[in-house]
C-alpha cells in the first residue's frame, strides 16, 4: 500500500534488515510487530537494527511466505528503511560520557591516556563504569593506586603496588588514569594543547619539522607525557633542542630535534599521518633551581693547650 503521494517505489540507498521472528498465520498486526519487539530485545533502542525503525522517515516491508500450505510456517520479513534519520531523543547508556568518567572527590575524572595501557597490567573482571573500577582499585590490596585501565568492554584493570611509572603501550580500546597530579611544567617547557591544529602554522596535526630525532625510549600516550620522558632521560643535554616537539598519536612515538632547529614553518615542514608537532613554550611562572654548593672546607679546630706548670720550688744551683 502506498500514501496518495507516492506513486511507485524507486531504488535508492538506505538500510535493511530481514526478520524471520513472525508466522505466517497470525493476525497482520501481531505479525509486523514481532520482527519490531524482537529487535527491541534483542538490541534495545540504541542497536543498529533497531534504530531504523524510530528513525528513518521511509520505510518500505516486503513479507514472504515459504511454504504457503504449511500454515505454521515463517514468515519472513524484509524491511528496507530510506529518507532523513531523526536524532535520538535520548542518551545511550552504555555510551553516556558518565560511564567513563570518575565520580569520587578529588579525584581527575578523565583518563590521562586513551588508546594506551601500561605494562604489567593486572585484569580484575568487568564492571559497570569507571567509577566502580575506581573502587575496586583502591579496596584492592594487590593492586597499586597509582594507576588504572579500563577497555572498551568495561573491562577493569591496575597494576603492582611498587609500579610508580607507566612505560605505555599503544592498544585502541583502552583508557588508563594516572591518580596523581600531573605537572605540565617540565624543565621550564611545556605543550600548550589547547591550542588547535593549524595546516598553516604550530600546532601541526599530520605534519613534522625537518631533522626529527625519534627517542626509541621515551613512548608516551599524549604529548605533554612525551616532554616528560625527553626531560627524565636528559635528552636536553645535548641531543635534544629545546624549540619543537612531535607526538605520534598512532604509536606513542616521541621525537625532538637538535637544537639547531630553530624555525618549523609550514614550507620546510613534512607530512606525515598521525604526527602532532608543537612547539615548547617557556613557563613564565618556572624558576630555575639554585644549584647546590658544598660548603667552604675550614681547617680542624685546634685543640687547646695546657697552662706551663709553675715550678713548685726554686732552682737548685749546680
Amino acid at each position: 500500500y502506498l500514501p496518495d503521494d507516492i506513486s511507485h517505489c524507486v531504488k535508492r540507498a538506505g538500510s535493511e534488515g530481514l526478520f524471520n521472528s513472525a508466522k505466517s498465520n497470525i493476525p497482520w498486526s501481531i505479525k509486523w510487530i514481532r520482527p519490531l519487539c524482537y529487535t527491541l530485545g534483542a538490541e534495545g533502542f540504541w542497536g543498529g537494527h533497531t534504530g531504523p525503525w524510530f528513525h528513518r522517515s521511509q520505510f518500505g516491508w516486503d513479507w514472504n511466505d515459504p511454504d504457503p500450505d504449511n500454515g505454521n510456517s515463517n514468515a519472513g520479513l524484509r524491511a528496507k528503511w530510506s529518507g532523513p534519520s531523526g536524532a535520538n531523543k535520548y542518551q545511550n547508556p552504555d555510551t553516556a560520557t558518565e560511564r567513563w568518567q570518575i565520580q569520587r572527590e578529588d579525584v581527575n575524572p578523565d583518563p590521562r591516556f586513551t588508546g594506551y595501557e601500561c605494562d604489567n597490567i593486572i585484569w580484575n573482571g568487568g564492571v559497570h563504569n569507571a567509577t566502580e573500577c575506581y573502587d575496586q582499585t583502591m579496596s584492592d590490596d594487590n593492586c597499586g593506586k597509582r594507576f588504572m585501565t579500563m577497555s572498551s568492554g568495561f573491562g577493569c584493570a591496575c597494576y603492582p603496588v611498587d609500579m610508580a611509572t607507566c612505560e605505555v603501550k599503544n592498544i585502541g580500546n583502552r583508557k588508563t588514569w594516572d591518580f596523581e597530579p600531573v605537572d605540565p611544567t617540565w624543565d621550564g617547557l611545556f605543550v600548550d594543547t589547547t591550542k588547535d591544529f593549524s595546516n598553516s602554522q604550530l600546532p601541526f596535526n599530520g605534519r613534522r619539522c625537518p631533522n626529527i630525532k625519534w627517542q626509541a625510549q621515551a613512548k608516551a600516550g599524549d604529548p605533554a607525557h612525551c616532554l616528560q620522558k625527553i626531560v627524565e632521560n636528559d635528552y636536553f643535554g645535548g641531543e635534544c633542542g629545546r624549540n619543537f616537539l612531535t607526538w605520534n598519536a598512532a604509536n606513542g612515538g616521541c621525537a625532538c630535534y637538535p637544537p639547531t632547529q630553530e624555525t618549523c614553518t609550514r614550507a620546510e615542514s613534512v607530512r606525515e599521518s598521525g604526527r602532532q608537532t608543537f612547539e615548547l613554550e617557556v613557563d613564565p611562572t618556572y624558576f630555575t633551581p639554585e644549584p647546590t654548593t658544598s660548603p667552604r672546607p675550614t681547617d680542624p679546630p685546634v685543640a687547646p693547650t695546657d697552662s706551663p706548670v709553675a715550678p713548685t720550688s726554686a732552682p737548685v744551683e749546680p
